[in-house]
C-alpha cells in the first residue's frame, strides 16, 4: 500500500553526499539479502573493488557499536545535526565529526525507524556527540568509505546527480507527486509494511536527493522538520536491466506454481487452517505447509489466531503490491 502523502510540499531537490555515503556504508554493513547483490552491482559498474571493503568495514563497525542494529541508520541523523544533509560533498560532515565536542541536540522522533530500533539509534548518536574516541573511529570509517567513492563522484556522479535534480524538479513543478515518481521497490511504496504510512500527516515538507550510487530502492528519513527522500538518479546503466529482470522473476516465482496460487485464492476467499486447506484442495498437509511457508516469506499471508483456532490470512493489498511492483518494474523501460 502506498503512503498517504497528504500533499507535502517540496522544500528542495538537491544532491546529498551524506546520503551517498550512507547508502554505501549501509551496503557494506548490512546483513540483509539485498546488500551483497547491490554491492556486487556497484563493483561491476561504478565502483570496481568496493566489495573488498565489506569485511573490514563490518568488522570496524561491529567493534565500534555494541548493539544489534542493522546497517548505519544513525548517519543521516548525524548529518542533520551537522546541518549538511543537502551538501554535495562530505566535508562539513567530516569537519563536524572532527570537532573536540559535537555538542548536544534535541532528540529525533525518528518516525521512519522501527520503534524498537529508535533507542539504539539515539544511543549511537549520543556516542558520536559525546565520546571523542567513538567519534574519531566513526569518522575514520566514513573517510575510508568515501575515499573509495570520491573519484567516481567527482568524475561522473556529481554531474549525473545535478542533471537528475533538474529533471526531478521540472517534474514536480508540473504537478507530479512524489508518490507517482518514486521507483518500484522504494520504501515509500511499502510504507504500510514499514510502519510509516501516516508520515505526512505529521511532516508537511520533504527534500529530495537523487543518488548516484543507488541503483534500486532508496531511503525515507524523518528529520523532524522535514522528510528526506533519496531515489536512484538514473535508470541508464545496463546492469539495472539485469537487476530488474532478476527482481521481476524472483517476485513472480512465488505465483509460478498452480497449487500455491490455488492456496492463495482459497485464503483470499476465507481464512483457513492448514487442515482446512488440505481438505479443500485434496493435497497433503506437508505439501500445504511447504507452500504456506513460501507465501508467508513473500509477505502475502500471515497467521492469525481466533480464540483457540489458528488460521492463515491472505493480504489482498500485498498481492496487489507484488503484481504492481512487477508491472511497474517492466513498464519503466517502456
Amino acid at each position: 500500500m502506498p503512503i498517504e502523502l497528504g500533499q507535502p510540499a517540496c522544500r528542495e531537490v538537491s544532491p546529498s553526499a551524506p546520503s551517498e555515503l550512507a547508502w554505501l556504508l549501509n551496503l557494506l554493513a548490512q546483513t540483509a539479502r539485498y546488500a551483497e547483490p547491490a554491492l556486487a552491482e556497484l563493483d561491476a559498474s561504478l565502483l570496481p573493488g568496493i566489495s573488498r571493503l565489506r569485511q573490514p568495514v563490518r568488522a570496524r563497525l561491529q567493534q565500534l557499536w555494541s548493539d544489534a542494529l542493522a546497517g548505519c541508520p544513525e548517519l543521516m541523523y548525524a548529518a542533520h545535526l551537522a546541518d549538511c544533509v543537502l551538501d554535495d560533498g562530505p566535508e562539513r560532515l567530516f569537519a563536524w565529526l572532527a570537532k573536540s565536542g559535537s555538542g548536544s541536540g534535541a532528540a529525533h522522533a525518528m518516525l521512519t525507524e522501527p520503534e524498537q530500533d529508535r533507542p539504539a539509534v539515539a544511543e549511537r548518536l549520543n556516542r558520536v556527540r559525546e565520546d571523542p574516541r567513538a567519534r574519531h573511529a566513526y569518522r575514520a570509517i566514513l573517510v575510508d568509505v568515501w575515499q573509495a567513492a570520491a573519484s567516481a563522484w567527482e568524475r561522473h556522479g556529481r554531474e549525473v546527480v545535478a542533471d537528475a535534480c533538474a529533471a526531478w524538479k521540472a517534474r514536480l513543478d508540473t504537478g507530479a507527486s512524489i508518490e507517482e515518481l518514486v521507483p518500484p521497490r522504494h520504501p515509500l511504496t511499502n510504507a504500510d509494511r514499514l510502519g510509516f504510512d501516516d508520515l505526512f500527516t505529521h511532516r508537511k515538507e520533504f527534500a529530495l536527493s537523487p543518488l548516484y550510487f543507488c541503483m534500486s530502492g532508496g531511503h525515507v528519513i524523518d528529520l523532524d522538520d522535514y522528510v528526506h527522500i533519496a531515489v536512484p538518479s538514473s535508470d541508464l546503466l545496463p546492469v539495472r536491466k539485469v537487476r530488474d529482470a532478476m527482481f521481476v522473476s524472483d517476485r513472480l516465482r512465488v505465483l509460478a506454481e498452480p497449487t500455491r496460487v490455488h492456496i492463495l485464492i482459497q485464503l483470499l476467499s476465507a481464512p483457513s487452517s492448514v487442515m482446512e486447506i488440505a481438505r479443500a484442495l485434496r493435497v497433503s498437509q506437508p505439501t500445504v505447509s511447504g507452500h504456506l511457508r513460501i507465501l508467508r516469506d513473500a509477505g502475502l499471508i500471515q497467521p492469525k489466531r481466533f480464540g483457540a483456532r489458528m488460521v492463515m490470512v491472505a493480504s489482498r493489498k500485498r498481492v496487489e503490491r507484488l503484481l504492481e511492483d512487477a508491472r511497474a518494474t517492466i513498464a519503466r523501460w517502456d
